[in-house]
């Protein structure tokens, strides 16, 4: 049957088409039947509705290769926020935070992260399989590529704190992404600058990334610091790939204050370099030059080390509010000083549950309106809502620019 024979349901004509393969743009015909696109080219059947094109593209749906809609997925599932954008993929489980496992032992992580759940939730994801069971069974508008979080595997293991990794520890944590994996997880990722992925050491994570090697996967890296240490961090990426053979992809690229911008470049020469001898590195970056974070991801280590209730215990004493002042107005060494590199011009509250009437000033505003020190609104702010969230700005637009041209890049929402 030649297209002048057929019917179709939707045929759109005089579209300019992409169709993805690396071939340039053609103009021609889509013919739809059911939900298959039967033809493109040029059509002439018969059609129950046609639509004239001109003017519009048509391209395969796009992938957002870094995204954190797991568990909003199950509350939008329609996920109009993308589809209207044209994104049909997402890759979710991104920095070392997925939709399962979840036991009591890393509950906390997703306090903090502002994220609801039921208690027949918190029992019924206990491994990665139950969250892609209910993932599976959701009727949804996209198609999701899911990455387990490793920051998940070491909670439910080890808890929220900053403990040395036993054999038998280290050999659950195996176990728990090798069942992830064999549930449908396209890879592993981490939060470096979050609890408890930033108590992992590079040995835990080479030791990790070989299981998701056998399979082929990826791991995806929100690295340890994007800052003054940010060449060492993709090192350690690196390193991580080199010795375990695994896939790797940075997170969202970018480089964190004015002292650092045009290290971007630095970093790429060394992927490039990298990859020369058969290391399979790439990155992502999104389009803007503001981050999102929780502002408690902001403090100090030393002040993160015990979960919630103990770093909520550190702020009630004067002395060690002092001494988070003096560490947060300097370059650190041991974690990332995001707040520093943003100033509190460009830190903005974006959520909070308690404190809505805030959103979208800055920490300099609010200083001026509440009568009160910056330091001492961070403190309170964190204090009275745990999961408040940040925007962070500090990110060098040139560097932004840089990475979205570069044929190693990809372009995320996160």
């Amino acid at each position: 049957m030649n297209r002048l024979d057929k019917s179709y349901d939707l045929v759109f004509k005089n579209l300019k088409i992409i169709d993805g393969t690396g071939a340039p743009a053609f103009y021609g015909d889509i013919g739809i039947k059911n939900d298959t696109i039967m033809d493109i080219g040029k059509i002439s059947g018969q059609a129950l509705q046609k639509y004239d094109c001109s003017g519009l593209i048509a391209a395969p749906g796009f992938i957002d290769i870094h995204n954190h809609s797991d568990f909003s997925i199950f509350q939008e599932p329609a996920a109009r926020n993308f589809t209207s954008q044209g994104v049909t993929t997402l890759v979710t489980g991104n920095c070392g935070l997925s939709g399962g496992p979840l036991t009591p032992k890393n509950k906390e992580m997703f306090e903090t992260e502002r994220i609801e759940l039921t208690q027949d939730k918190w029992k019924h994801w206990s491994h990665y399989s139950d969250f892609a069971l209910d993932l599976e069974k959701l009727k949804k508008s996209v198609n999701i590529a899911p990455l387990v979080g490793q920051g998940n595997i070491k909670g439910a293991v080890m808890g929220m704190e900053n403990k040395k990794v036993s054999t038998e520890q280290m050999h659950q944590m195996k176990q728990l992404l090798q069942e992830s994996m064999e549930s449908g997880c396209f890879g592993m990722s981490t939060g470096l600058i979050y609890d408890p992925g930033i108590h992992s050491d590079t040995e835990e994570l080479i030791e990790l990334t070989k299981i998701v090697a056998e399979y082929d996967g990826i791991y995806a890296t929100h690295m340890r610091n994007e800052s003054d240490f940010l060449i060492d961090s993709v090192i350690e990426a690196i390193t991580i790939a080199r010795r375990s053979g695994v896939r790797a992809q940075i997170s969202h690229l970018k480089t964190s204050g004015k002292r650092n911008f045009g290290l971007d470049q630095i970093v790429l020469q060394l992927m490039e370099y990298y990859r020369r001898f058969g290391v399979e590195i790439t990155c992502d970056v999104y389009p803007c030059i503001f981050g999102h974070t929780g502002l408690e991801n902001c403090f100090p280590l030393w002040t993160r080390t015990k979960g919630m209730v103990h770093f909520q215990n550190i702020l009630k004493q004067k002395d060690n509010r002092e001494k988070i002042k003096y560490e947060l107005s300097r370059p650190s060494i041991g974690w990332e000083n995001i707040l520093l590199d943003a100033g509190f011009d460009e830190t903005i509250i974006s959520g909070s549950q308690k404190f809505k009437e805030y959103e979208g000033k800055s920490i300099n505003e609010l200083s001026v309106i509440l009568n009160k020190d910056p330091f001492d609104i961070i403190f309170y702010l964190v204090t009275n809502d745990p999961g408040i969230a940040i925007l962070v700005g500090g990110l060098g637009k040139k560097d932004m620019e840089y990475v979205l041209q570069h044929p190693l890049s990809m372009i995320c929402s996160d």
